[in-house]
């Protein structure tokens, strides 16, 4: 090959490859507020809307050295529901325990959404239902 046609091939692919890192690339809202609940608590740090689903990320903040079940999470906003596919940090439906510093990091995965400016967090737990009220600073 002469050197115009690498130059060619070398600008093209700098160009394929800033439009692939544009389109991948995620919004990210932060400055989320969550409310206190009775049996878990839920601190929501940032919202990560991506193509494919929306991303929760928060931790869980409960009592050093006791145990607590997540069994359903469900996110109202917008006169829509949404269900939670996937949980990390802590499993649906198993019993987990806060350490020492009561804090668990979590991430929650819903179906994809728009910006939402506020909703409603329902955690499902054994020991009853907690309302978390989620709202944008």
């Amino acid at each position: 090959m002469n050197k115009k046609n690498r130059v060619w091939i070398f600008g093209i692919s700098v160009l394929f490859l800033i439009a692939a890192v544009l389109i991948a690339q995620a919004r990210v809202e932060r400055r989320y507020r969550a409310s206190a609940a009775e049996h878990i608590t839920l601190v929501v740090d940032s919202i990560d809307y991506r193509a494919d689903l929306t991303r929760v990320y928060g931790k869980l903040v409960g009592r050093p050295h006791t145990s607590q079940r997540i069994d359903e999470i469900v996110l109202k906003c917008n006169d829509m529901t949404y269900g939670a596919n996937d949980i990390d940090g802590v499993d649906f439906k198993r019993w987990f325990q806060w350490e020492d510093d009561g804090v668990i990091p979590i991430e929650i995965d819903f179906p994809k959404m728009n910006t939402l400016q506020s909703g409603v967090m329902i955690i499902t737990t054994p020991r009853g239902v907690d309302t978390c009220h989620l709202t944008r600073n």
